[in-house]
């Protein structure tokens, strides 16, 4: 007697699985997690089947990356064509990435890094413009710029931190698929925060990713905080720039450089860098303090260049 995944037919053609592959730029970059479906299938069959588009070196996934992983575990051999898998002929790659598209956008278990690799893709390898791309789909313009986002100037290791972290929400609300009570009930972060860390600066990234996550901040405490850090990284950035012109103006061919001088530039140095680590670890510091100091900072760089070219015109007027 079959089974539900036995594939024993008379006439159906069918498909070796391995000819089925799912593209680099799948919209599921992450298809973990699928014991709960890889179950479903072993007992009751596959109930959606998964379509494709023929491509020369087999089959692409257009939908149903993750039903595919299942049948792979499964050590499901073939696919029924019409039955379990539905070749789609008539396309462009553009409409079948569309098509991957539309199937997965309305799904809770896509994220929005996923949809924002998927936006990029669309654009830069078919020429749809993001308002396009957000007419067809149903969304405003500024919702596909924000996936963007994440996915083009989130640092990849933050995007690891936040899939983590999804993957671990949706764990705690299916415990039959999580391993460990640590894993339930976590913090998650609001994904209009998230968007807001993707526009700070790098380095700057994680540190607030982890700030904002172990004080487990409210959208609007975190949006607050995460201005503050802009800020921060607006003055560090003119602070840089004030240390710069100051050495460059000492190193000036006959300039007259007293130690007291070099003693206070080494200083600020000194406390720039460690005001800096601070701000790039998210630590947990007064902003309006972190603000007053880094333009005292500003401030004596500032006076400390002044006086160096002061100094210079003198020297240089004596030498006259």
């Amino acid at each position: 007697m079959n089974t539900p995944m036995d594939h024993s037919h008379k006439n159906g053609q069918t498909i070796h699985i391995k000819r089925i592959m799912v593209d680099s730029e799948h919209i599921r970059r992450n298809v973990t997690d699928i014991a709960k479906l890889r179950d479903t299938i072993a007992d009751v069959g596959l109930l959606q089947p998964i379509l494709v588009r023929q491509t020369e070196r087999g089959y692409t996934v257009i939908d149903g990356a993750r039903r595919l992983q299942a049948l792979k575990e499964l050590e499901v051999p073939e696919l029924i064509v019409g039955r379990d898998v539905i070749v789609d002929v008539d396309e462009t790659a553009a409409d079948a990435k569309f098509k991957q598209l539309i199937a997965n956008v309305q799904r809770d278990d896509v994220n929005d890094i996923e949809l924002g690799y998927v936006f990029v893709v669309l654009k830069e390898r078919y020429g749809y413009a993001y308002k396009e791309i957000a007419e067809i789909i149903g969304k405003t313009p500024h919702y596909v710029a924000a996936k963007v986002g994440l996915a083009k100037r989130l640092t990849p290791e933050v995007q690891e931190l936040v899939v983590r972290d999804w993957e671990a929400a949706k764990c705690s609300r299916n415990t039959l698929s999580c391993d460990s009570d640590d894993m339930l009930d976590p913090y998650v972060m609001n994904v209009n925060v998230i968007e807001d860390i993707a526009r700070l600066p790098p380095e700057l990234q994680r540190g607030a990713y982890e700030a904002i996550k172990k004080k487990e901040m409210d959208k609007k405490e975190a949006l607050r905080y995460l201005r503050g850090v802009k800020r921060e990284a607006g003055l560090l950035e003119a602070l840089e720039e004030a240390r710069e012109q100051a050495e460059a103006e000492m190193e000036k061919e006959q300039i007259v450089t007293s130690r007291e001088i070099k003693r206070r530039l080494k200083r600020l140095d000194r406390e720039v860098e460690e005001l800096s680590v601070s701000i790039k670890a998210g630590a947990a510091i007064d902003r309006e303090d972190v603000v007053s100091v880094l333009e005292a900072l500003i401030g004596r760089l500032n006076a400390l260049y002044t006086e160096v070219k002061e100094i210079n015109g003198i020297s240089q007027a004596s030498a006259q």
